[in-house]
């Protein structure tokens, strides 16, 4: 394992400022003595773990870590990055300290908010494809939902100054789209032909298993090569009961609420969450564009691809488009495409795999509740009783120590 260190031997404390490069997978270690320290990730982003504290820290590019206290404090790259350490004075640990705490703030109102997304749009969509399917078919629906969306978020950035993706960045974007969107997210458009919301909504619940089977063999796989660390952290054991319990808890909403499919096609949204799995995990491997231009880059080519693909299969409106149907496109455009797929990518870079997949879980109840409001169905006891096993599943999930 390749680790980096400034720990001096003796007990003295680190003075001046120190710039460290480090691999992806790479680790620095200080044992804090007392004395205050500032650290800033100038490139790439690391992963910070302190003795003593109960949450981790994800440092992107530009900002920064303020620490002082006793304990030992560990970073990890979590791709190329470089990190600049350096001992303050009294009056500026001050400003640092603040500016640290403001920044983890910062960082977990942003990580709040991206999962509400997550959880309450990504719910809604079940219900919105089913009224959309009414007048469009089911690749031409999800292809010009991603074109859309792609091409309004595409010129914003491009608006703001975010640079063009270059043709490699085009590239990787193009796979994480096919696995993600085309796959992922077009697999379930078409089972819905034959299955309703909620049963799609369950079978998709499984896809945070997946990712931990995923990540797991990945780990495993890094570990044989003699890597330094796998592209992922390995899922701890208690993050593996909260996702056995979500699931668990998935399977009852299944059986309980009698939710079957009754068509061959609809077999196809047994492979939309391995896909999506896939997708995420291999997405961490990939040279992306930075920030929400990878997003929009991966909604254009895959959108494109499903174009393609009605193309080919002949695809045609039976009739105009109704206005609940149009209505419904628009919704998935801007919300369900834009909006929450922006907020799942913030999640997946940013916190442990366990916590961004954990809307898995939540998107049946919503998917459910829907039904009931705007559906006239009603839900069984069996599945109040899921919401309350999913509920503690999640709980188990975000409250997990990730493995180190």
């Amino acid at each position: 394992m390749e680790l980096a260190s400034l720990e001096p031997d003796a007990p003295s404390r680190v003075r001046g400022s120190s710039r460290i490069d480090l691999g992806k997978g790479a680790l620095w270690t200080h044992r804090l003595r007392g004395g205050p320290l500032l650290l800033s990730c100038t490139a790439g982003s690391v992963w910070i773990t302190r003795e003593g504290e109960p949450d981790d820290v994800v440092l992107e590019a530009g900002s920064s870590y303020g620490g002082e206290g006793r304990g030992l404090l560990v970073v990890e790259a979590l791709e190329p990055a470089q990190i600049a350490v350096a001992a303050e004075g009294a009056g500026r640990t001050a400003r640092a300290a603040v500016r640290a705490a403001l920044e983890r703030a910062r960082g977990s109102w942003l990580v709040l908010l991206s999962l509400a997304a997550v959880y309450l749009i990504w719910g809604s969509t079940y219900f919105a494809v089913a009224i959309a399917l009414e007048a469009l078919p089911p690749f031409l629906l999800a292809g010009v939902r991603f074109v859309l969306a792609g091409a309004v978020l595409y010129g914003a950035l491009r608006l703001r100054g975010a640079p063009r993706p270059t043709p490699r960045q085009w590239g990787a974007a193009a796979r994480v789209g096919v696995l993600l969107l085309v796959f992922g997210n077009g697999f379930v458009v078409v089972a819905q032909q034959w299955v309703g919301s909620g049963v799609a909504a369950v079978v998709v619940s499984t896809m945070p298993l997946w990712v931990a089977l995923f990540t797991t063999a990945s780990g495993a796989r890094g570990r044989r090569a003699g890597e330094a660390k796998a592209a992922a952290p390995e899922v701890s054991r208690g993050e593996w009961i909260g996702l056995l319990v979500g699931f668990a808890g998935a399977a009852l909403l299944h059986l309980g609420g009698d939710l079957h499919a009754e068509h061959a096609g609809a077999l196809l949204i047994l492979l939309a969450p391995v896909s999506w799995a896939l997708g995420s995990v291999y997405s961490r491997s990939l040279p992306l564009p930075d920030g929400p231009m990878a997003v929009a880059a991966e909604m254009l080519t895959a959108g494109a691809v499903m174009l393609g693909i009605s193309a080919l299969l002949g695809e045609q409106l039976a009739a105009a488009p109704s206005p609940r149907s149009l209505l419904a496109l628009a919704y998935l455009a801007v919300f369900g495409s834009i909006v929450a797929l922006s907020a799942y990518t913030f999640l997946f870079r940013n916190t442990r795999p366990a916590i961004a997949t954990s809307y898995a879980y939540v998107n049946p109840i919503v998917a459910i509740a829907l039904g009931i409001l705007l559906g006239g169905e009603r839900a069984s006891a069996a599945t109040w009783a899921a919401a309350v096993i999913i509920g503690a599943g999640v709980i188990l999930v975000s409250r997990a120590r990730p493995s180190r």
